[in-house]
C-alpha cells in the first residue's frame, strides 16, 4: 500500500524534529536555573532560620545572665521576660526554671535555665508544603561564689583552760579538735588559691605578729608588744589605715599580785607561741599548727577579736597582704586580697567564738607608757637592784641619820629594806670593784618589762612609807592603768558587727558554754541571721564547727 505524499511529508518532518538537537541547552539551562533557584531559595530560608535563631539565643542569653547574677535583686524570671520583650520579642510562651544555693539566709549560687520556642515563616521550602521551620531556643546560665577569705576568731582567754559544763573536756582541747577539722574540711576539697583562712587568736588583746604590724604605723615607745589599742571610733570602720598611726599596746602585767616575783601576772598582749595572727593561708598544716600550739590564758575581749578578724577581710588589707607576698610571709596567689565587697563570686566570712562574755580592757595610762621613769637597775653579780631617786620625808625614812637622805631602794620584798642614801647604788661602799656594779636609766616600757605596776607599786613606792605598803601598791597599780568597760567593748562589738552585716560579710557566731544571757543575745545579734548562731555545750562545738564547714562547702569549690 502506497503512502500518500502527505502522509510521507509528516514523517519525515517528524524525523528531522526529532534528529533536530539546536535548542536543547537552552531547556537544559532552564532545568538548572529552576533548580538552582529552588535549592537557592531553601538555602534563603535556612539562612534566615540560622540568622533568627542566632538573635534570639544571644538574647536569651544576655537575659539568663543577667537572671542569674548574685547581685540581681528582681524576680528571675521577670528579669528574663523583661528582656525578650525589651528585644522585640514574644515572652509569652518563655519557660523559666531557677534554683538558688544559700547558706542560712545568704544567696551563694542560683541557676537559670530558659526555653523559647519559636517559628519562621519559609518562602522556598512552600514548594515542599512546608511553611514554617520551627525552633527551640535554650539557655541557662550559673552564677556561684568562687573565692572565699574566712576570718577564723578563737577566744583563748583563761576560763578556755577549764573543763566544760557537761565534763566531756577541757573547752581548749575540744575547740582546737573541732577547729582543726574545720580547717581540713575546707581546704581539702577546695581548688588551689581560692580559699584564704586567716586565725585570729583573742584573750585580753590581739597579737598582730611582728611581720603584719611591720605593714602599718604604730607608735614606738617599745618593741615588746604587737599589740595595738582602738578607739571607739576603730569600730564603726571594718578596715585599717596604712597610713594612720596605730597605738601600741603599752607592755605591761595584770593579774596576780605579787611582792617579791617582779614578773608575776599575765602579760597584758600575749606573745606565747601560737597567740600572733595567722594571716590568709591556705596551708592545712600550718594552719592546724597554730591550732595546736593554742594556750589558754588572759581575760576576754570578744570585740578586739572581731575587729582584727574583719581587717583582714577588708581591702585596706590588700597592701600589707602583698608586702607579705613578696616577702614570702603568704602564698602568691592571695595577691590582691582582700577583695573588694562588690567583688563577683567572691565571699567573706567571719566565725567568731567565746566561751564567755566581754571583760575590762587594761591600758597603761599615758603618763607611763613612755619616758623616763626614775628608776634604775643596778645590776650586781646578775641580781638587780631598782633604785629611784626619792628624798627622804618625817613619814618615809629608814630610822637613819642623817636626814634627809636622798635615794631609795628595796632589794625586795621579804627583807622590808628601805634605803636612803646621797649618793647613787652603784658607789655604795658594800659593793666594791669586784662586784663589778652595771647600772643604767630605765624608760617606762623598760620598768614595765621587768616587773608589774603592784610589784612597783609596792618595792618603789609604797614601801617608803613605814605603813601602808600594799594598800598603796594597789592603789599606784589603778592609778598606772586606764580601763575600758565590758558595757563599753559590747557596744563597739555590736557597732562593728552591724558594719560588717552591712558590708555583706557572712557572720557565724559561736557561744560555748556561755552563762550570760546577754553576751549570747550580743552573739545573735552579731550573726547574720538565727541560722548562722550557734549555743553549744561541751562537744557540740564540734557539730557547730561541722555546720559551718558543711555550709561553706556547699559552695561546690572543688575541682
Amino acid at each position: 500500500m502506497r503512502r500518500s505524499a502527505k502522509t510521507t511529508m509528516l514523517i519525515r518532518r517528524i524525523k528531522h524534529f526529532r534528529n533536530d538537537e539546536s535548542g536543547g541547552m537552552l531547556i537544559l539551562m532552564l532545568a538548572i536555573f529552576f533548580g538552582i533557584t529552588i535549592f537557592g531559595g531553601l538555602a534563603v530560608d535556612l539562612a534566615n532560620h540560622e540568622r533568627t535563631r542566632t538573635t534570639f539565643q544571644t538574647h536569651l542569653d544576655n537575659a539568663v545572665l543577667a537572671a542569674a547574677s548574685l547581685s540581681q535583686e528582681l524576680d528571675a524570671e521577670e528579669v528574663v521576660r523583661s528582656y525578650l520583650l525589651s528585644a522585640g520579642l514574644d515572652p509569652s510562651e518563655v519557660e523559666i526554671d531557677t534554683s538558688e544555693e544559700r547558706i542560712g539566709g545568704i544567696l551563694v549560687g542560683r541557676t537559670v535555665e530558659a526555653s523559647l520556642p519559636a517559628g519562621l515563616n519559609t518562602y522556598f521550602f512552600r514548594f515542599f508544603d512546608i511553611e514554617t521551620l520551627g525552633m527551640t531556643i535554650s539557655s541557662e546560665a550559673t552564677e556561684r561564689v568562687e573565692d572565699i577569705e574566712i576570718s577564723l576568731v578563737l577566744d583563748v582567754s583563761g576560763s578556755m583552760g577549764e573543763r566544760t559544763s557537761d565534763r566531756s573536756g577541757i573547752k581548749l582541747d575540744l575547740l582546737k579538735n573541732a577547729a582543726s577539722d574545720f580547717v581540713e574540711t575546707i581546704l581539702s576539697d577546695s581548688e588551689e588559691g581560692r580559699v584564704s583562712i586567716s586565725i585570729i587568736p583573742y584573750s585580753t588583746k590581739v597579737n598582730a605578729g611582728e611581720e603584719l604590724l611591720s605593714q602599718y604605723s604604730v607608735t614606738g615607745e617599745h618593741a615588746y608588744s604587737d599589740c595595738v589599742d582602738f578607739d571607739a571610733d576603730d569600730f564603726t570602720r571594718l578596715g585599717l589605715s596604712t597610713s594612720q598611726e596605730l597605738q601600741r599596746t603599752g607592755h605591761f602585767l595584770i593579774g596576780a599580785m605579787s611582792t617579791y616575783y617582779p614578773t608575776a601576772g599575765q602579760w597584758v598582749c600575749r606573745f606565747d607561741a601560737g597567740f600572733p595572727i595567722t594571716p590568709l593561708s591556705s596551708s592545712v598544716r600550718e594552719l592546724q599548727s597554730q591550732i595546736s600550739a593554742l594556750t589558754a590564758l588572759g581575760s576576754t575581749s570578744i570585740d578586739m577579736g572581731a575587729k582584727w578578724g574583719l581587717a583582714l577581710l577588708d581591702p585596706s588589707a590588700q597592701v600589707p597582704v602583698g608586702n607579705l607576698v613578696t616577702s614570702g610571709q603568704i602564698e602568691s596567689e592571695f595577691r590582691g586580697r582582700p577583695h573588694a565587697y562588690d567583688e563577683e563570686n567572691s565571699m567573706k566570712v567571719l566565725v567568731l567564738m567565746t566561751d564567755g562574755e566581754n571583760r575590762e580592757e587594761y591600758r597603761l595610762h599615758p603618763s607611763y607608757t613612755s619616758g623616763s621613769s626614775g628608776v634604775t637597775r643596778t645590776r650586781v653579780r646578775n641580781t638587780d637592784y631598782y633604785t629611784v631617786d626619792s628624798p627622804e620625808t618625817y613619814y618615809e625614812n629608814d630610822g637613819e641619820r642623817p636626814y634627809p637622805e636622798r635615794y631609795f631602794y628595796a632589794t625586795h620584798s621579804s627583807s622590808y629594806d628601805r634605803i636612803w642614801s646621797d649618793y647613787r647604788l652603784i658607789d655604795h661602799p658594800n659593793f666594791g670593784d669586784a662586784w663589778r656594779a652595771e647600772e643604767e636609766d630605765l624608760t617606762w616600757p623598760q620598768v614595765w618589762n621587768e616587773m608589774s605596776p603592784y610589784y612597783y607599786g609596792y618595792n618603789l613606792y609604797g614601801i617608803k612609807r613605814s605603813s601602808g605598803a600594799s594598800s598603796r601598791a594597789s592603789y599606784f597599780r589603778d592609778h598606772v592603768t586606764n580601763t575600758i568597760s565590758a558595757g563599753e567593748k559590747d557596744r563597739r562589738l555590736r557597732q562593728i558587727c552591724d558594719t560588717a552585716n552591712d558590708a555583706g560579710v557572712v557572720i557565724y557566731s559561736i557561744g560555748m558554754d556561755v552563762d550570760s544571757t546577754s553576751s549570747l543575745n550580743l552573739l545573735k545579734d552579731c550573726a547574720s541571721s538565727e541560722t548562722h548562731y550557734f549555743n553549744v555545750e561541751g562537744l557540740e562545738i564540734q557539730t557547730a564547727f561541722d555546720m559551718i564547714a558543711a555550709s561553706i562547702s556547699m559552695l561546690r569549690l572543688t575541682k
